[in-house]
């Protein structure tokens, strides 16, 4: 059967979709937006696609290709990849679905500084001691730049790419304030790494349990250290995984077993 779905697979959320796609034999086009990405999703029946792709790329795709339905998988901070996708499918006439990251269970922001972009993370830490360590990605890293002493007193761990790591350098990050590993991380790894860089500021998004967020947390408390929570933005509607499988399932006809 030629593909039918397009996937975009930019969370564990997603590969775990593409995986459960694979293992019940069904052809999907799976759109990732970097050749790391890439090898995290070479499965049987998946046709990849490495690079971002804007609004008007994606209505192109859609009008080229046998798709009837598109998954929309992507961070919940990515914003804009949202937009663009649901902006494709309205003026294409496909179906969209969105994969929703689950939320964290409440009981958190007593113990942490909420804010809402990683600007005003920046502002925070200008008046807070201490080493740093961001756990946000490199895509907003030029907003901790404004940070005093940042390239001495920030560490970044970020995912082991080459874009990542040279947008890192090109803002005066040494390669030994980078720590570049694929999560999510167990509790005792994040604490280790606290303990080992002194840290006392740990900056992350409301990554939510897929993103290993209150692993991080515990780790945080534990090590004595201030937490920085960046908050989720906007989300469109959406369904959790197994809501949204069932919908797959009842459209195209696949044996949810």
């Amino acid at each position: 059967m030629a593909p039918q779905i397009l996937l975009f697979a930019g969370t564990s959320e997603g590969r775990r979709l593409a995986e459960r796609l694979s293992a019940h034999g069904i052809s999907f086009y799976v759109s990732v937006a970097t050749a790391y990405g890439e090898t995290l999703l070479e499965h049987a029946h998946a046709s990849i696609l490495q690079g971002r792709m804007d609004r008007e790329e994606i209505i192109a795709f859609l009008r080229a290709h046998p798709v009837e339905c598109v998954v929309d998988a992507t961070h919940p901070y990515a914003a804009l990849a949202t937009e663009h996708i649901r902006g494709a499918c309205r003026e294409t006439g496909t179906e969209y679905l969105r994969l929703l990251r689950e939320e964290s269970e409440d009981g958190w922001r007593e113990d942490c500084l909420y804010v809402s972009t990683a600007q005003e993370a920046a502002q925070s830490l200008k008046n807070l001691p201490g080493n740093i360590l961001l756990t946000t990605g490199s895509k907003e890293l030029s907003a901790f730049t404004e940070v005093p002493d940042y390239a001495e007193r920030s560490f970044v761990r970020m995912l082991p790419t080459e874009e990542a790591v040279r947008k890192a350098l090109s803002l005066r990050w040494t390669p030994g304030h980078l720590i570049c590993m694929q999560g999510p991380f167990s509790e005792e790894l994040n604490l280790a790494l606290l303990h080992q860089l002194d840290i006392q500021v740990l900056v992350t998004k409301e990554s939510g349990k897929a993103g290993g967020f209150w692993e991080k947390l515990r780790a945080a408390q534990k090590a004595g250290a201030r937490t920085i929570v960046i908050g989720r933005p906007p989300q469109v509607p959406g369904d959790s995984f197994e809501v949204l499988w069932q919908k797959l399932c009842k459209r195209f006809m696949i044996n949810s077993r």
